[in-house]
């Protein structure tokens, strides 16, 4: 299955079907140069919805032999096997266009890390140490606007170069950094397996990145990795197991993100189990403990591991509809959609702020607002497949609840936007039970 077709998938089709550009054109019912002009552009040429219905039946038709060439010819290239088109002395224009541009020029990145890596002599030296810590760096603060899947691959392919680094000598300094190192991408990874859906994977990770903490004795990373298990609980329902973690990762900060982000994230419980006062001892903590001791986790890296003013309001408007305040909810909400909306393109968080939009959408309905909810969920309606993240789903699910309810029982409008929401959940579903990798 093919979620939107682009040159690159019609190039792969063509050749796993082993047929030329004419007779490819043919098969589709388009004229040649039409194919041509999809395969020149790549994955920057998406082709009009009659000819992407064309080629899902194309490829539904096809038999096992050519889904399975298919399916190999799209499969990401390892490093070796993009660089041996620069052995082979292939000239620009001759690779093959189910091979991006990006792909190239990160093997060549990658290539000439490791490479120097080797050349300092030592199992690990400050060349490649400087390089995985900018490999995390960049992967925390490009996740929040990529899609979750393709990052794993990332996220995968350092973490396998520190762990075969860790299997070598070095330096008990280099040791404890590399540790790390490997926690927060275990952390990150945690992150990805909640965002598609998959708990029991994401606490394995995280109680891994818990081990590398410990052996890292990096308090940034304690308390960051306590935040996530809780939340990881919270939504295994879970919630007293998700308590105590929060506290307990609030040993390991002194005023700063980092206890900020954990005292939400325990309003955020509290809220769940329906305690207002334990919820508001929460919420007054956490505005009083940003103080202005910074965090190499939380303040230096930042992205996934950030706590700014966005995700605070998101985390805030969360909080709030659980314990079914309207007013503050939209406060909150609208505060966290404003500011992610007008922030820099690149730290903005589509998730957090899709997440932030059906709360906004839940507390209009509590006020009786059809029309406020529907402008709300349009830009969570229209995302693509790929960043529809799990949470998202079950969210939604509480939303038709809502609409459900007898204030709207006879509202053309509402059954609208149900049936709108619907349809987004029932494609979300089918494409969970595909692979995204």
């Amino acid at each position: 299955m093919v979620g939107e077709w682009t040159g690159r998938e019609a190039r792969a089709l063509r050749d796993a079907k082993r047929m030329s550009i004419r007779e490819f054109a043919a098969h589709l019912g388009v004229h040649e140069r039409l194919v041509s002009k999809w395969e020149a552009g790549g994955v920057r040429v998406r082709p009009r919805p009659v000819n992407q219905a064309a080629l899902d039946t194309s490829l539904a038709r096809s038999d096992d032999v050519v889904r399975a060439r298919f399916s190999t010819l799209l499969a990401p290239a390892g490093d070796a096997d993009l660089l041996a088109f620069v052995d082979a002395g292939t000239v620009k224009g001759a690779v093959p266009e189910v091979l991006s541009e990006r792909e190239l020029i990160m093997a060549a990145a990658h290539e000439a890390s490791e490479h120097a890596a080797a050349a300092e002599g030592t199992n690990v030296g400050a060349t490649t140490l400087a390089q995985l810590d900018a490999d995390v760096r960049r992967i925390a603060n490009e996740y929040v606007h990529a899609a979750p899947a393709p990052m794993m691959v990332e996220m995968l392919r350092v973490r396998r170069r520190v762990y075969r680094l860790l299997d070598g000598q070095q330096k008990p300094v280099d040791t404890s950094h590399l540790y790390l190192l490997a926690g927060t991408l275990s952390g990150l990874l945690a992150n990805a397996s909640t965002d598609l859906g998959y708990l029991d994977a994401a606490g394995e990770q995280i109680r891994a990145a818990w081990a590398y903490a410990e052996l890292s004795g990096h308090n940034g990373l304690r308390a960051w990795t306590r935040g996530m298990h809780a939340l990881i609980e919270n939504w295994s329902d879970r919630p007293r197991n998700a308590v105590q973690l929060a506290r307990s990762g609030q040993e390991f900060t002194g005023p700063g993100l980092g206890r900020v982000r954990l005292l939400n994230i325990e309003a955020r419980v509290w809220a769940r189990l329906g305690s207002d006062a334990e919820t508001d001892r929460c919420l007054r903590a956490a505005e009083v403990a940003a103080g202005d001791r910074r965090d190499e986790l939380h303040d230096e890296i930042g992205g996934v591991f950030g706590f700014g003013p966005p995700k605070a309001a998101y985390y805030a408007g969360a909080t709030c509809i659980q314990l079914g305040r309207a007013e503050q909810a939209l406060a909150a909400t609208e505060r966290a959609i404003t500011l992610y909306s007008s922030g820099p393109p690149l730290q903005r968080s589509y998730g957090a702020e899709s997440l932030a939009r059906v709360d906004n959408a839940a507390a209009h309905l509590i006020n009786g607002s059809i029309d406020g909810a529907a402008d709300a969920l349009r830009p969570v309606l229209d995302l693509p497949e790929d960043k529809r993240i799990a949470q998202l789903g079950e969210r939604l699910v509480g939303l038709r609840r809502r609409i459900a309810a007898p204030t709207y029982r006879d509202a053309v409008e509402a059954r609208g936007l149900d049936e709108r929401i619907e349809e987004f959940c029932v494609a979300t579903a089918a494409l969970a039970s595909h692979p995204r990798l």
